[in-house]
């Protein structure tokens, strides 16, 4: 059986042989890790939406403590504040429909990597409420990052914190992350789809959580039943690619198999079958040109290593 470093040294090596704009890749096996440089990168780089797993670990954790359910519909949790953005349209969209993005609007938007935060206002969660739902929950995938700040926003208002919070005392300290950062919207919430900045290896232990079912070093974190929820399948994009709750999967992959994707090819792959994450970081500006690394990468964890 190969070892992470084994491993590590031909999904390096690949990576190599086509000059892939990566900065580091990691690989943790039987829970050994290693992690290799490829480019000079900074000590944290952006996760962009590979932020959206840490959300969705938040929101399973205050759903394992009994604070939210996936049943809960967005227009219970803020009706209330803002009674009237909440229309009826939101009665039928729950939690379960935001984290698969299936709440029924018609496009994506609040992309604070893109946009121009200047047009989110001071309250970011008026504009999510104002596009409003039109298609019948459950019933149409949309990507939007809007999703992930209304998820960032629905932790805070179970747990009565913003989420930041949940990952220093629940995730970083207890999983011994090194140095981390994390932009908020004006109001001090993460924007949710967007924003954590982690080195590669403490990224890639995001994975490993899922991986022993929400156990890390003997410590429960997560349920068993979130993990299995979270990277199950819950919603289809296309033939070849669906979603679960801020993870990805494969259509045609093994079903146990998920990962984590985010802009300019960030990356977390867990091979559940043979105990194996896969992990990168780079700035891919075309998110175009790790496609041999990804193939190559894949086939060896889904192989008899």
């Amino acid at each position: 059986m190969m070892t992470a470093g084994e491993i590590l040294s031909l999904v390096a090596a690949k990576a190599r042989s086509i000059d892939a704009p990566l900065y580091a890749i990691t690989v943790i096996r039987d829970g050994e890790a290693a992690t290799e440089e490829i480019r000079l990168g900074n000590r944290v780089n952006a996760l962009y939406s590979v932020t959206k797993g840490f959300v969705s670990t938040a929101i399973g954790w205050v759903c394992d403590r009994g604070l939210l359910s996936t049943d809960t519909t967005v227009y219970e949790l803020f009706s209330g504040d803002y009674p009237e953005l909440c229309t009826d349209a939101w009665r039928y969209c729950t939690v379960g429909h935001v984290l698969s993005q299936t709440t029924g609007i018609e496009h994506g938007f609040l992309d604070a990597d893109f946009d121009d935060v200047q047009s989110f206002g001071e309250d970011w969660l008026i504009p999510v409420l104002q596009h409003t739902p039109v298609h019948q929950p459950g019933t149409r995938f949309c990507y939007s990052d809007s999703n992930f700040y209304l998820l960032s926003r629905i932790y805070a208002r179970a747990a009565g914190e913003p989420i930041g919070a949940f990952w220093e005392r629940e995730l970083f300290r207890p999983m011994g992350f090194s140095l981390h950062a994390s932009a908020v919207c004006p109001m001090g919430h993460s924007p949710g789809g967007t924003g954590l900045f982690l080195s590669c290896e403490d990224m890639a232990k995001l994975g490993q959580l899922y991986l022993q079912g929400g156990v890390w070093q003997g410590q429960r974190i997560l349920s068993e039943d979130w993990c299995r929820r979270a990277t199950a399948l819950q919603a289809v994009i296309s033939d070849t690619d669906g979603y679960g709750y801020g993870f990805r999967k494969y259509i045609c992959a093994p079903q146990d198999e998920f990962f984590i994707s985010g802009a300019k090819n960030q990356g977390v792959h867990v091979y559940p079958e043979n105990n194996l994450v896969i992990a990168w970081q780079g700035h891919d500006r075309q998110n175009n040109r790790l496609g041999p690394v990804i193939e190559y990468a894949n086939a060896l964890g889904r192989s008899a290593l």
